[in-house]
């Protein structure tokens, strides 16, 4: 890197807000082009580095002066900071400060610095999202104030850096911090999503040995509701936590792949669907569970009514015993003396003409 030497410098912006132009006092106009969110080429004269990288990782810097040709090799750390340059000449040391001001072990050091940032060779500081806004290592603090702050994404803070916790965060563009949220956003839905599925397989199987021992209609239609909606949670459960597991080896191979979106709006969806279907689920079960106990309370209440009202029982008649022998043949009716039966009655005849004499007796002494 070529640090310039001048009173002033004028800087050149598109109509993106892209800085595509440094012009140095006395010095050739310096260009820069870019790649997304990062440096591609710098060209200057008859001198050019270009960067080269796999998605966002960094592998190195081949540089042109004339027709001379240099190729340096980059190692970096998690956040794109270069740490070791190595070159034909050998390898040189970069450290930083958590905010990014740079040490090198000889030289001027590489292009490309803290987090993988280029570095104004005028003032030393680094133009973030290319060229957007200047952020001082020195004073950990942009020059500029966020136009996001206070109520957006930029926080209250308008010049701090990435929420003072550069460790963590980065901000790439210099509008807002770049929070690693959907790595734990996918890892919470992955749990849920296995937790889900474990209960809808659960209540799914309880609801299928209730289903085998109802026998009220509307029971079984609640406990096969209860059967489908925790099959469909199990499926999606799991089939979430597979998403899940998918975007985060995408994420570890490709952390810009477009693929990730698509990814974490299905692993949300199937959470939905997985935790609707183990309610659901756990709804009929409880339905079925309701209208068993209520039938249940029913027959116990119709069998005590039967049990209470008993009808009596009815004896036969007891057969009278005759008091004479039976008629043969041979025998004389006018000996014979009546049975139990007729003599009753000839008696109860008696009685009635006695009191029927005495109730004539009783008019005529009125008259």
């Amino acid at each position: 890197m070529e640090t310039f030497n001048c009173g002033s410098c004028r800087y050149r912006y598109n109509a993106l807000d892209q800085l595509t132009g440094l012009e140095p006092v006395g010095q050739a106009t310096l260009q820069r082009f870019y790649r997304l969110e990062h440096l591609a080429t710098e060209i200057q004269g008859l001198c050019s580095q270009s960067v080269m990288q796999q998605g966002t990782q960094l592998l190195a810097l081949q540089s042109r002066e004339g027709d001379n040709f240099n190729s340096q090799l980059l190692a970096t750390d998690q956040q794109r900071s270069v740490l070791r340059v190595t070159d034909p000449v050998g390898p040189v040391q970069q450290v930083y400060t958590a905010y990014g001001h740079r040490r090198v072990d000889q030289g001027l050091g590489s292009l490309l610095g803290f987090n993988g940032e280029a570095v104004d060779p005028v003032t030393g500081h680094y133009l973030l999202g290319n060229g957007h806004r200047a952020f001082n290592p020195v004073l950990m603090r942009f020059n500029s104030p966020d136009k996001l702050s206070p109520f957006g994404r930029g926080g209250l803070n308008s010049y701090a850096y990435c929420l003072g916790n550069p460790v963590n965060f980065r901000d790439p563009t210099g509008q807002a911090t770049e929070q690693s949220w959907q790595p734990w956003l996918v890892v919470a839905l992955s749990v849920l999503n296995l937790v889900s599925a474990g209960v809808g397989l659960f209540s799914m199987r309880l609801a299928f040995k209730d289903l085998k021992v109802t026998s009220v209609p509307a029971s079984a239609a609640a406990s096969k509701k209860a059967v489908h909606a925790g099959a469909i949670a199990t499926v999606t459960g799991f089939a979430g936590a597979g998403v899940g597991v998918a975007r985060a080896g995408v994420n570890a191979d490709d952390p810009n792949s477009t693929a990730l979106d698509a990814l974490l709006i299905a692993a949300v969806a199937l959470s939905f669907i997985s935790l609707a279907g183990t309610i659901s689920s756990a709804g009929f079960r409880s339905q079925g569970y309701r209208l068993n106990k209520a039938a249940a309370q029913r027959a116990s209440i119709n069998q005590t009514t039967v049990a209470a009202v008993r009808i009596p029982r009815v004896r036969p008649p007891r057969q009278a015993r005759p008091s004479a022998p039976p008629l043969t043949p041979h025998a004389d009716p006018s000996t014979l003396h009546p049975i139990g039966f007729e003599r009753l009655m000839r008696i109860q005849h008696g009685n009635n003409a006695q009191m029927q004499h005495a109730l004539n007796i009783r008019r005529n002494h009125h008259l």
